[in-house]
């Protein structure tokens, strides 16, 4: 388990250890909720693909009012650039020294200028809702997670359902604080200049014709059994070069160098690397630019989707019916063996399994298939554009 891993699941024992008691004990009488709020906070940590499948919501609360998101700071910047109109209050990471002054300066902030309502994006935690329900006296929304002790902190309870995709919890959460519907429109914009820095490093390392196919081997700070092998993720590059010409991009963060290191040394070589070479932004515009898009049960899939590409994506400690690509044509790889999924809600999405088996399961055959159907799909869609076009 990396160090990210380690520090998160610890952030997780400690919300376990001190948030259970205190939201018993702290948990008040319910609070009436307006009916059309016009300064919303809301809480959302960790997860970049889940600021990607509120953002409609977000925006549409933006148009009609004030909108203040406690994120932290690495999502910070993606909420500026994308996001227009949603006020990041940004806390430092768990392992950084300034975390605790950072979070006293944001709750400070929400006791001087309290919101109408706040709506609570997380599943599982309860100190931050906890705290933030302190400092402003605001009533809350969000999901009443059974086992995890949320529902005294909660004016406005929404029923956790395993079986609601996260984006359709999402959107009953926004609609139980007053939100407004979100208009139609793509859900995320991509930045004009990430876009052009982009397609110059493309022109600079790739060839001009083929599809362009993003390899995304990581899988965040969550749980590194939700990883599909490296070696398979080269096997796939190689055979998608072979069969049909692709141009391979391989990403992630800088924690993930090792690993994008061992899909690069069985990737075909002239597979461009721009792991860690990244931002937000420019992740956004690279997929926003490429054919297909490969990746775990991770935030980049619901980056895709929010900028039209279609991906095939592999599960097995999640379930795509939760957490699976939503755009037409994309494709979602799932074992389903009977110990999956192992990752819960209502276990704080903790996983004592070591053997991954269900990843395993899921072979490169299977993967190139996917692949080749999408690309098969795509290419016939422009097809068809070219034939009607003047």
């Amino acid at each position: 388990m990396s160090l990210h891993s380690r520090l998160l699941d610890a952030c997780k024992s400690v919300d376990a250890a001190l948030g259970v008691p205190a939201a018993r004990v702290l948990g008040g009488a319910r609070r009436p909720l307006p009916c059309a709020p016009r300064d919303v906070l809301v809480i959302r940590l960790w997860g970049l693909g889940n600021l990607a499948l509120m953002a409609p919501s977000l925006r549409a609360a933006a148009a009609r009012g004030r909108v203040r998101l406690l994120t932290l700071e690495r999502n910070a910047d993606f909420v500026r650039r994308h996001l227009p109109g949603v006020e990041p209050l940004a806390v430092r990471e768990p392992q950084h020294p300034a975390c605790l002054p950072s979070l006293a300066r944001r709750l400070h902030g929400l006791r001087r200028e309290p919101p109408d309502v706040i709506l609570d994006a997380e599943q599982f935690l309860r100190l931050p809702l906890l705290l933030a329900r302190a400092a402003s006296g605001a009533p809350a929304v969000g999901l009443d997670t059974p086992g995890q002790a949320r529902g005294p902190l909660l004016d406005r309870a929404v029923r956790h359902d395993p079986t609601r995709h996260v984006a359709d919890t999402f959107l009953a959460l926004a609609r139980a604080a007053g939100l407004p519907p979100p208009a139609p429109g793509p859900a995320l914009r991509v930045d004009a200049a990430a876009a052009a820095d982009v397609a110059a490093r493309l022109r600079a390392a790739l060839p001009e014709t083929g599809p362009l196919v993003v390899l995304h081997p990581g899988s965040g700070d969550h749980f590194p059994g939700r990883r599909w092998r490296p070696e398979r993720f080269a096997a796939l590059g190689r055979a998608l070069s072979a069969v049909h010409g692709a141009r391979l991009v391989v990403t992630g963060v800088d924690a993930e160098r090792e690993l994008v290191r061992h899909v690069l040394r069985g990737a075909p070589p002239d597979a461009l690397d721009l792991c860690g070479r990244l931002d937000a932004a420019g992740l956004l515009a690279l997929l926003a630019q490429a054919d297909l898009l490969v990746a775990n049960d991770t935030g980049p899939v619901h980056l895709a989707d929010a900028v039209g590409t279609p991906c095939v994506a592999l599960y097995g400690p999640n379930t795509p019916h939760r957490y699976g690509p939503r755009l037409p044509g994309s494709r979602a790889l799932f074992a389903d063996l009977p110990c999956s999924p192992c990752l819960d809600d209502r276990t704080m999405k903790r996983s004592r399994c070591r053997h991954h088996a269900c990843m395993a399961a899921l072979g490169v055959p299977d993967a190139l298939a996917a692949c080749q159907q999408v690309l098969a799909a795509r290419s016939a869609r422009r097809r068809e554009a070219h034939a009607v076009a003047p």
